[in-house]
């Protein structure tokens, strides 16, 4: 009775054999290797971002040329008195500054981000240098604490602002910011899910780590976009 026998072979970057390169021993299909995948989703990733980039210069961009340009000082009513009223979005009069919003809230929801981000480092840190599943649930379950507190304060300080997106200029801006960032902390706090749920189950054990380095790369740039929206709005009002 004759014996048959099926070999396995690899596939490199271009399907013939498997590269060494991070990600190789786990094949992204039949005829396209893991690190040949990750290169491609690394490379969507920083499209996204560099998109994400144009609109975030678009936002700073707002924010200061309508500081500059503060048509009839409707920037935050500054020149506003009950002798001399302003108009806000619906004709109703403007007879002081508009009160600007508290940076307590804003530095807070920074600095949750950005720890967030930190933690999402070490379990990727903790998936390459191989520890147990444990060691890299903890901190990607504590990132998820961090952004869920993030996005909870934001929506608190919503409830609080001293104006409304009539109140001219920097009121509008400022709560397009506050908007801004809140969809970006939902979708981190959605992807940060899946990191948390995937490493509690040991799906980043072995050498399958650099699939946390994608996602340490978005929540670096939720960090950095963050802060920034932070500081213009809470430092150049």
């Amino acid at each position: 009775m004759a014996v048959t026998t099926t070999e396995t072979h690899d596939h490199d970057d271009h399907g013939h054999g498997e590269s060494s390169a991070p990600g190789a021993e786990n094949p992204g299909g039949h005829h396209e290797s893991a690190f040949a995948r990750d290169q491609k989703e690394r490379l969507m990733l920083w499209l996204f971002i560099g998109g994400d980039l144009v609109f975030l210069l678009l936002e700073v961009f707002a924010w200061f040329y309508l500081r500059t340009l503060n048509t009839h000082g409707l920037w935050n009513a500054a020149a506003c008195t009950t002798a001399k009223p302003c108009q806000d979005g619906l004709g109703n009069p403007i007879t002081a500054p508009v009160a600007r919003a508290s940076i307590v809230h804003p530095l807070i929801i920074a600095g949750l981000v950005i720890v967030s981000a930190l933690l999402v480092w070490a379990a990727e840190r903790a998936a390459a240098q191989g520890k147990e599943r444990g060691a890299i649930a903890a901190p990607a379950g504590l990132a998820l604490v961090c952004m869920l507190g993030a996005i909870g304060l934001q929506i608190y300080q919503f409830q609080i602002l001293p104006f409304t997106t009539i109140d001219g200029s920097y009121a509008s801006v400022y709560e397009y910011f506050m908007g801004s960032t809140l969809a970006h902390l939902i979708l981190m706090a959605f992807i940060l899910i899946g990191l948390w749920n995937r490493a509690r189950k040991g799906r980043y054990a072995g050498k399958t780590w650099y699939r946390i380095r994608l996602i340490r790369f978005f929540a670096v740039w939720i960090a950095v976009s963050t802060a920034v929206l932070v500081i213009v709005a809470s430092f150049f009002a």
